[in-house]
C-alpha cells in the first residue's frame, strides 16, 4: 500500500528504491564550486525504463546504470536527462527495461556551487586574527535540500546507507556523519568539473550486489566532459560560467588534495546526511557511564577551543542520559559538535554532527553573558536527544514532523531541568516556549501540530512554535497525565519496536496506549489534529465552594463565531488542591461543561504548573483572592504558576475576556516578587502593553512609563550594580533584568550609574561593567544618552570578538530614536560587516522600538527585491524579516498597507508568515480600541497620570 496515496505530496515514483549511497565529492575552495559523483544501489520493484531522483541546482553531466542481476553485467548509459525545476527532479531514462527483483547500480557524475544561501552544500567564511578570509565548505540539508548536493531520493522514508568520500586541500579538517577510515594524498585538483584521472575507469564486469570497497568511486572516462545534447532542463542561472575573480575564494583550494573515506553509515534520511572542510580546531573527551565509550568533540574556529568547555562538559551527559532514557544505546562511534560562521537556524541534528551558530554552542566563562548558557544547555540536550528521536526513529512524512521537533524540545528540557535543577528551567519554559505556542495557536491562521505538507516549498513553513513549542506542551501535559515513568517506559517501546524505520503520530500513541492501558488516542488527537486550543471559564457559587468549568475556542481577536467555537478538547484541568479525599488525580473537562465541589471553599488553582495546553479566565472574585495569596507569598502558588497566570491574563486582556486594567492590577501585586522568572513574565506583559499602546498620546506614554518604574525601580535599587559572592544564577540574570527595565523607565539613579560606568568602561576600565550587566549598560545609554553615546556602542559592537558581546551591543543599538541613526543601522544591517544570518537581530530590534518600526517597514518595502534576492533559500530568514517588519504594529491602516505591498509579490514561500502577522497587526488594533480608555482611567486612579 502506497503510504502517499490520496495526499496530494509530490513525492517520487516507487518503481526502484535505494538501499546504499557511495558518494564522492571534491570542493573548490577557490572557485566555489565542487564536483563529484555518486554509485547508488537500487532495489528494483516495477519494470521500467526510467529512474527518477532528486535534483536541485545541479549540473548533472551523465548517468550510468549497471544491472546486477544478470549473469553477464549489463551496462548502460541513460538515453536522456530530463531535470524538471519545479518538482526538483531528475530523471534518467534507459534503452533496457529493468526487472522487478533485480538490483542495480546507478552512477551519476555531476557538479555544482557551492552557493551562498545557507542551505544545501554550501560556503561559510571567517577571518583570522590577520584580517584573512578563510572558506569553509558545508551542509545543511532539512528539510529538502540534500538534492542540492548530489542527487538521491530525498524523502525521510527512503532511507538508506551512506559512505562519503571527501577530497579536500591537505591543510584543512574534513568532517562527516562517521569516523574516518582511511586517509591518503591524491595529488592536486583539477579544472572545475572535471573528473580526477584517478576516477577513470569502468565498473569491473565481475562486480554483482554491492560495490566492493576498493572499487567504490571509479568512474567511467566515457562520462568526463560536459552536460549531454540529451539532458532537458536548463542548469539554473546561478551555476552558468565562472565565479567573479572579486568573489573567489584564497588559494588553498589548488593545493594537494587528501582523500578522507568515513565508515558506513547506519541506515538513515538524506536530510542528516553532512560533511565539511574548512579550518577547525577541537577539544575531546569521552562517556565515562556507558558500556561502549563514545568519543565526543566540539570542532571551533581557530583560537575558540576555550569557549567550547562548557558544550563538551554537556554533551556527554545527554548521551549518558538519552541512553539510559530511550533504552537504546546511541549507535555510532562519536558525537561531534562544530560551530559555523554562516547558518541560517540554531543548530541542526545531522547524526554525529550536529552544526550549531556560534551563540548556540560556545560560552567563555570569563567574558560571556551568563544568560547564554541555559539556552546553550538546552540546544545541546535538543539536538542530541534528536540522535533517537527523529534520526534512529524518523517521521514518515513532514507532516508528522512535530514527532521530531516537538518531542525534541520536550525532552531537551527535562535533560536540562535534570542537569541544572538550580535553573528553574520549566518555569522558563512556561514563561518562554509555551507561550509562543499559545501566541501563534491563538491565530485563525495557525495550523495543527500534525499538518499536511504536499510540496517541499510548504515544509520550512512548519518550523514554527507550534511544531516546536504547542508539541512540546502537549507532550509534557500527557507525560503529565500518564506519569512520567509510564510514559518514559511507552517511548522505551516506541524507541526499541521503530529503530532505524519510519513512523506517524499513531506509532506513538500505539506504543504509549499499550504501556499505560490508556486510549492515548482518544485523548490527543484533537491537540494533534485540531487547529487551537481551549480557554476554560471558571464559575463560581456564592461561597467558591462549587466550581463550574466552561471551555470554548481561544482567539486573540476576541472574535470568536458560533461557526467556529465546535472544537471541543480533552481538558486536565489540573486543580489544586485535588478536591475530595477519594479522587487519585484532577477532574478532567471532557465536554462543554463540568462542575467540581471543593472542600475548601476559594482556595484553590487550576492547571497546576501549567502542564495543560489552555488559558484560564478566573472570575474577578477568584482574581482578588489570588493577587493577595501573591501578596502573601502563598505556596499553593508556584513559580510555574505566577508565570502562567500573568501570561493567561495578558492574553485574555488582548482577546476582550477581561480588561487590560485588571492585568495592570494584578502586575502591582509582584512589588516583593523574588524569582527571576516571574520577573521576566511581568517585564513581558509591561512591554508587551508599552509596545501595543504606542501610538496614545504623550501623557499616557509617560504614564506607563512612571508605573514602569514604580513596578522595577525598589528590587534593581535592592540588588544593584555590583556581584556579590552569595549570587546564584537567577540572582545574576534578574539583577540585569531589574535594571533594564528601570534604566530604560527613567530611573534617575540607575541612568545616571548606568552613564558613569559606561564612561569607565570605555575609556578602558573594563572592570566597572561586568558581562552581566553590559547590555543593561548599553540599552539605557543608548536610550537615555545622545549621538556619542549612540557612537561609543557602536565602536563596542565594531571591537567586540564575542558574538555574545555582539548581540548585548546590537540590542542596545537599535533603541536608539534618532532617524538618521537609525537609517545608519539598517545600512549596516545588510554591509559586509554583518553576516546575513544576523540581520534578524537588527531588524527585531527595531521593530521592538516604537519610534524606528515605520522607518524599518518602509526600507523593507522600498528594498524588497533586494532582500529577497539576499535570502534567496533561505526563506525562514525572510519570513522572520516580514514579522519584524510588520508585527509590532496595531492598526487596521498598516494592515492593509501590508497587504497592499504584498498583492502583486510572489510570495508563496512565505505566505503562512505573512498571515499570521497581519492578523497578529489587527488583534492589536482591536486590544487598542477596545482597551485605550480603560487603561488611561486605570492610570488616572491609581495616579500615574494626572
Amino acid at each position: 500500500m502506497d503510504p502517499h496515496a490520496g495526499t496530494g505530496r509530490v513525492v517520487l515514483p516507487n518503481n526502484v528504491r535505494p538501499t546504499h549511497y557511495d558518494l564522492t565529492l571534491t570542493p573548490d575552495l577557490v572557485n566555489f564550486t565542487f564536483h563529484g559523483h555518486v554509485l547508488i544501489n537500487l532495489d528494483i520493484n516495477k519494470p521500467t525504463t526510467a529512474i527518477t531522483l532528486n535534483a536541485n541546482q545541479l549540473d548533472i553531466i551523465s548517468a550510468k546504470l549497471t544491472n546486477l542481476a544478470l549473469k553477464t553485467e549489463s551496462s548502460q548509459d541513460a538515453t536522456d536527462i530530463t531535470l524538471e525545476n519545479a518538482n526538483e527532479t531528475a530523471t534518467f531514462t534507459f534503452a533496457e527495461e529493468l526487472q522487478p527483483g533485480s538490483t542495480a547500480v546507478l552512477l551519476i557524475v555531476f557538479k555544482g556551487i557551492l552557493n551562498e544561501s545557507m542551505n544545501g552544500f554550501y560556503r561559510s567564511s571567517f577571518k583570522d586574527d590577520e584580517g584573512k578570509t578563510h572558506y569553509i565548505a558545508t551542509t545543511q540539508f532539512e528539510a529538502t535540500d540534500a538534492r542540492k548536493a548530489f542527487p538521491c531520493w530525498d524523502e525521510p522514508a527512503i532511507k538508506a546507507t551512506f559512505d562519503i568520500t571527501l577530497r579536500v586541500p591537505s591543510d584543512l579538517v574534513a568532517l562527516s556523519n562517521m569516523n574516518v577510515i582511511s586517509e591518503k594524498e591524491v595529488g592536486h585538483s583539477g579544472k572545475k568539473g572535471d573528473v580526477p584521472s584517478s576516477q577513470k575507469g569502468d565498473i569491473p564486469s565481475t562486480q554483482k550486489g554491492d560495490v566492493p570497497s576498493t572499487q567504490k568511486g571509479d568512474v567511467p572516462s566515457t562520462q568526463k566532459g560536459d552536460v549531454p545534447s540529451t539532458q532537458k532542463g536548463d542548469v539554473p542561472s546561478a551555476q552558468k560560467g565562472d565565479v567573479p575573480s572579486s568573489q573567489k575564494g584564497d588559494a588553498v583550494g589548488h593545493g594537494p588534495l587528501r582523500e578522507v573515506k568515513f565508515a558506513t553509515t547506519p541506515v538513515m534520511s538524506t536530510y542528516l546526511v553532512a560533511f565539511i572542510v574548512g579550518k577547525f580546531e577541537y577539544i575531546e573527551t569521552v562517556t565515562k557511564n556507558l558500556p561502549t565509550p563514545i568519543t565526543c568533540r566540539v570542532y571551533v574556529l581557530p583560537g575558540k577551543t576555550e569557549e567550547a568547555k562548557f558544550a563538551l562538559s554537556v554533551t556527554p551527559l545527554a548521551l549518558e542520559y538519552f541512553t539510559e532514557l530511550f533504552g537504546v544505546a546511541y549507535p555510532l562511534p562519536k558525537m561531534d559538535l562544530i560551530t559555523i560562521p554562516d547558518f541560517e537556524s540554531g543548530a541542526m541534528e545531522n547524526w554525529g554532527l550536529v552544526t550549531y551558530r556560534s551563540i548556540r554552542l560556545l560560552f567563555n566563562e570569563k567574558t560571556s553573558d551568563l544568560s547564554y548558557k541555559r539556552h546553550i544547555a538546552y540546544t545541546i540536550c535538543h539536538e542530541i536527544a534528536h540522535q533517537w528521536f527523529g534520526n534512529l526513529v524518523t517521521m514518515d512524512w513532514w507532516d508528522y514532523l512535530w514527532l521530531n521537533e516537538g518531542f525534541a524540545t520536550w525532552v531537551g528540557n527535562l535533560a536540562v531541568s535534570k542537569f541544572f535543577p538550580e535553573w528553574d528551567n520549566w518555569s522558563y519554559f512556561i514563561a518562554d516556549g509555551f507561550q509562543m505556542g499559545l501566541a501563534l495557536d491563538g491565530l485563525r491562521s495557525s495550523h495543527p501540530i500534525e499538518v499536511p505538507c504536499k510540496h517541499p516549498h510548504e515544509i520550512h513553513q512548519i518550523f514554527d512554535a507550534i511544531s516546536y513549542y504547542k508539541g512540546a506542551s502537549c507532550i509534557r501535559m500527557l507525560s503529565s497525565y500518564l506519569g512520567l515513568e509510564v510514559f518514559l517506559k511507552g517511548i522505551r517501546r516506541y524507541m526499541q519496536k521503530h529503530a532505524y524505520k519510519n513512523t506517524s503520530t499513531e506509532d506513538l500513541w500505539a506504543a504509549l496506549s499499550e504501556e499505560s492501558g490508556v486510549d492515548v488516542g482518544s485523548f490527543m488527537n484533537a491537540w494533534i489534529k485540531q487547529v487551537g486550543y481551549p480557554i476554560v471559564d471558571v464559575e463560581e457559587d456564592a461561597d467558591a465552594s462549587t466550581l463550574t468549568f466552561k471551555q470554548s475556542r481561544y482567539l486573540s481577536s476576541g472574535d470568536l463565531s458560533v461557526a467556529e467555537d465546535t472544537a471541543r478538547w480533552t481538558v486536565p484541568l489540573g486543580l489544586e488542591p485535588i478536591p475530595n479525599h477519594n479522587m487519585s488525580s484532577s477532574p478532567m473537562l471532557t465536554g462543554d461543561s463540568t462542575t467540581v465541589k471543593l472542600d475548601k471553599g476559594g482556595h484553590y488553582k487550576v492547571n497546576a504548573d501549567y502542564n495543560g495546553f489552555f488559558r484560564t479566565a478566573y472570575p474577578p472574585a477568584a482574581l482578588a483572592r489570588i493577587s493577595d495569596s501573591i501578596k502573601a507569598k502563598d505556596p499553593l502558588f508556584t513559580s510555574s504558576d505566577r508565570v502562567g497566570l500573568l501570561a493567561d491574563l495578558g492574553a485574555l486582556s488582548k482577546s476582550g475576556h477581561v480588561k487590560t486594567s485588571s492585568l495592570l492590577g494584578l502586575l502591582e501585586s509582584f512589588e516583593d516578587e523574588d524569582q527571576y522568572v516571574v520577573w521576566v513574565a511581568i517585564a513581558e506583559r509591561v512591554n508587551v502593553i508599552s509596545s501595543v499602546f504606542y501610538e496614545q498620546p504623550a501623557d499616557f506614554q509617560k504614564a506607563l512609563e512612571t508605573f514602569q518604574r514604580a513596578l522595577f525601580s525598589k528590587a534593581a535599587a535592592k540588588l544593584g550594580w555590583e556581584t556579590n559572592a552569595t549570587d546564584d544564577y537567577r540572582s545574576i540574570l534578574l539583577r540585569k533584568l531589574l535594571l533594564t527595565n528601570a534604566g530604560c523607565a527613567g530611573d534617575e539613579a540607575v541612568v545616571k550609574e548606568a552613564k558613569k560606568r559606561f564612561a569607565d568602561y570605555t575609556s578602558g576600565k573594563t572592570e566597572a561593567l561586568n558581562q552581566n550587566v553590559q547590555s543593561a549598560a548599553f540599552e539605557i545609554v543608548v536610550l537615555q544618552g545622545d549621538e556619542a553615546d549612540f557612537e561609543k556602542v557602536l565602536k563596542c559592537w565594531r571591537d567586540a570578538t564575542a558574538t555574545d558581546q555582539k548581540l548585548a551591543a546590537i540590542g542596545a543599538l537599535t533603541t536608539v530614536h534618532s532617524d538618521g541613526l537609525v537609517q545608519e543601522l539598517l545600512k549596516i544591517s545588510i554591509s559586509d560587516e554583518v553576516k546575513p544570518q544576523d540581520i534578524g537581530y537588527f531588524f527585531g530590534g527595531l521593530s521592538r522600538n516604537p519610534t524606528s518600526r515605520h522607518t524599518l517597514w518602509e526600507y523593507i518595502k522600498a528594498n524588497w527585491t533586494m532582500l529577497t534576492k539576499r535570502y534567496d533559500g533561505s526563506m525562514a530568514l525572510l519570513g522572520n524579516i516580514v514579522k519584524s517588519g510588520l508585527g509590532r504594529f496595531a492598526s487596521e491602516e498598516m494592515a492593509k498597507d501590508a497587504e497592499d505591498f504584498f498583492k502583486d509579490k510572489n510570495v508563496a514561500d512565505i505566505n503562512r508568515p505573512i498571515a499570521q502577522t497581519l492578523e497578529v497587526v489587527r488583534s492589536n488594533a482591536k486590544w487598542v480600541a477596545r482597551d485605550a480608555e480603560d487603561v488611561r482611567e486605570w492610570l488616572v486612579s491609581r495616579g500615574y497620570l494626572a
